[in-house]
């Protein structure tokens, strides 16, 4: 059973979002912030394999460096992923009123870990097929210009440029939308891929319909959560990264805090519903 529509959901309450989280993370902040600095630490030391994959004259073409940059990009996702599960499952364990210490969020779930993986390339694709298309036709363009010289006249020539340049710009700025959009509603992909066991498509067209009735709302979160990673991480120069490494975890805990609100407030709607409904 389902509501009948969208605005017999309860609105959400961004403050109490905000307020759970924050009690959330101060349940285990010792255990959250070891984690949080073992994760900046094994990503730290990953970085020179990926820069191998460059040089100062460009991109590399050394088989060894291309190998040693794959390598090093394949174990930086690995550790996002794996992240990822630990925070989650951290915030959770708070939210319910538990003080998870470090090895339940070190815990590897090779099966959460398949399932993470698949439901971020399912939202990847997303806008990676009209970015295709764009390209594409951009492309057409640019050949139909190189090869106008004798074919088309200087007044086509003229107008052809400018509806590439209104497509390629129309382009970007509907591209920024879709980012946006997907920004908002995808918000919590890993609490709803790990949580409520989805797989792929199945957990972003879960966001969608979680998210979209109270999408404005939820962007002024993804602003405001977007505003603490960027003071954690412009204060990490002078705290030595403390600030970074509290910033992080304590938004994974809000995320946390607002997908389960949401989830409680869609249950209470379905129970509010009589069986005729």
């Amino acid at each position: 059973m389902t509501p009948a529509n969208d605005h017999s959901l309860p609105r959400f309450n961004l403050g109490d979002a905000l307020h759970d989280g924050m009690v959330a993370f101060r349940r285990a902040p010792r255990s959250f912030v070891l984690f949080a600095l073992l994760l900046t630490g094994l990503q730290l030391l990953l970085v020179p394999l990926q820069e191998r994959l460059f040089t100062v004259h460009g991109p590399s073409t050394r088989p060894l460096d291309l190998l040693l940059g794959l390598l090093g990009l394949v174990l930086s996702l690995t550790v996002s992923l794996w992240g990822t599960q630990g925070l989650v499952r951290g915030a959770w364990a708070c939210l319910e009123g538990q003080r998870p210490r470090l090895p339940a969020l070190l815990r590897w779930d090779g099966r959460g870990f398949r399932r993470l993986l698949g439901a971020w390339t399912a939202v990847s694709l997303l806008p990676l097929v009209p970015l295709l298309a764009l390209l594409l036709a951009l492309s057409l363009g640019l050949l139909l210009l190189q090869a106008s010289p004798g074919l088309l006249s200087d007044e086509l020539v003229v107008l052809l440029g400018g509806l590439l340049a209104l497509l390629g710009l129309g382009s970007v700025g509907c591209l920024v939308l879709l980012a946006t959009y997907l920004g908002v509603n995808q918000q919590f992909l890993a609490q709803i891929t790990l949580l409520e066991d989805r797989n792929g498509w199945s957990s972003v067209n879960r966001g969608r319909r979680l998210a979209d009735p109270q999408w404005v709302l939820l962007l002024l979160l993804l602003l405001i959560k977007g505003i603490l990673l960027l003071i954690g991480g412009l204060l990490a120069f002078v705290t030595l990264g403390i600030a970074w490494i509290v910033a992080w975890p304590l938004v994974s805990c809000i995320s946390t805090a607002a997908y389960r609100q949401l989830r409680r407030r869609e249950l209470e709607a379905l129970a509010s519903l009589s069986p005729g409904d």
